[in-house]
């Protein structure tokens, strides 16, 4: 594991190339890489070489300790090259975990040329990784999908999507602090909440048009919770707009407390062909556990809401659909709030926990 990552500061610090611990069992090898701030530098790429590189040199040093399966998940899509040189290496099974698909998403939401040299490099090196790999397994419920344009087929494809602690619902639960309610919540209207990260590619500028046109179609409370490189783009775009309030970031761990004041629970996507190929967003196994119903506007594939029955996708284009779509949950009978939260939570115990997950990873060992 790389002791470098803007998300994580707190990653161990120590001297030397590896740091070798144990965890509940399992022998965790550290890498001492390249530091880097700001996750668009140009550090940030060089520590992705660097760290790869020392992957290398560890398993050359270590190479009678033979793996049964190397994996090797896409942070960085050059972990391909490495799973690959593993496998021929070790001559062990090789899993390709694709967490994103790139370079495909940063054409689509960085606006790089897919005439870059970095791209193209890029795009060799998804090829051979999917080309090498035994198994390729991934979040999209339509990855295959992908992989055939790139290699022809798609019979090594499986979809594992993201997993939950129930640990973390059922034990490390905060409960927010009444006035942050109070101020931002309506106590008279429903309240219909988008929770997370404030980026272009979930295009939020869509929830605002839609609080702005909603005056005769819906009387609801439009509310943003989070943070991000849009935040001040949204606060100047929702000066004026009366039924919309913008709140602060909460921790994950009082995000439910949060979300129970929610009536309708909200997400977008931008329109980029990257998502047709599945969305499955750690956002919604938190909205899916608040058991309140979710309306996502999108051209986008996700069969975590629709499997569930916790909400709904919408074509952006369609205002009025959404209008109609959120009126009908609000119109809804106790008894079906009270089912909907039912099912929801019940596919996350049955389809979402790390041990329903777990077991069918280790099915992928056996090809």
């Amino acid at each position: 594991m790389s002791n470098s990552s803007h998300l994580y500061p707190s990653l161990p610090r120590f001297r030397g190339l590896f740091k070798e611990e144990t965890h509940n069992g399992f022998k965790v090898v550290w890498v001492n890489t390249l530091k880097y701030n700001h996750p668009g530098s140009l550090k940030r790429i060089l520590s992705w070489f660097h760290f790869e590189a020392m992957i290398l040199i560890y398993a050359l040093k270590n190479r009678k300790q033979k793996p049964d399966v190397v994996v090797a998940s896409s942070l960085s899509l050059l972990s391909a090259i490495t799973g690959v040189f593993l496998k021929k290496l070790y001559k062990s099974f090789f899993i390709f975990e694709v967490r994103d698909i790139w370079p495909q998403s940063l054409v689509e939401l960085k606006g790089l040329s897919n005439t870059h040299p970095f791209i193209r490099f890029l795009s060799w090196v998804e090829k051979i990784g999917y080309e090498y790999a035994d198994v390729i397994v991934g979040t999209m419920g339509r990855l295959n999908v992908h992989v055939k344009k790139r290699i022809g087929g798609d019979e090594k494809v499986a979809c594992i999507p993201h997993g939950v602690s129930l640990e973390f619902y059922e034990n490390e639960q905060v409960t927010i602090d009444p006035q942050y309610i109070t101020s931002h919540f309506s106590p008279l209207k429903p309240n219909i909440v988008y929770a997370g990260s404030f980026n272009q590619a979930y295009k939020l500028t869509r929830f605002l048009n839609l609080a702005k046109n909603a005056k005769g179609k819906l009387d609801a409370q439009f509310i943003l919770i989070g943070d991000g490189p849009e935040l001040a783009k949204l606060q100047n775009l929702s000066r004026d707009i009366e039924n919309v309030s913008i709140a602060p970031k909460v921790s994950r761990a009082s995000l439910n407390s949060v979300l129970q004041h929610a009536d309708i629970l909200f997400h977008s996507f931008d329109d980029k062909p990257v998502f047709m190929y599945g969305v499955s967003p750690n956002k919604f196994i938190d909205y899916m556990y608040a058991g309140k119903p979710t309306v996502c506007l999108g051209k986008v594939f996700c069969p975590m809401l629709e499997e569930s029955g916790a909400g709904i996708v919408i074509n952006p284009d369609d205002e009025e659909q959404f209008y109609q779509n959120v009126n009908e949950y609000l119109s809804l009978s106790s008894q079906e709030k009270s089912d909907l939260a039912i099912h929801s939570k019940q596919y996350i115990v049955n389809q979402l926990s790390y041990g329903k997950l777990a077991e069918k990873y280790c099915a992928l060992f056996d090809g």
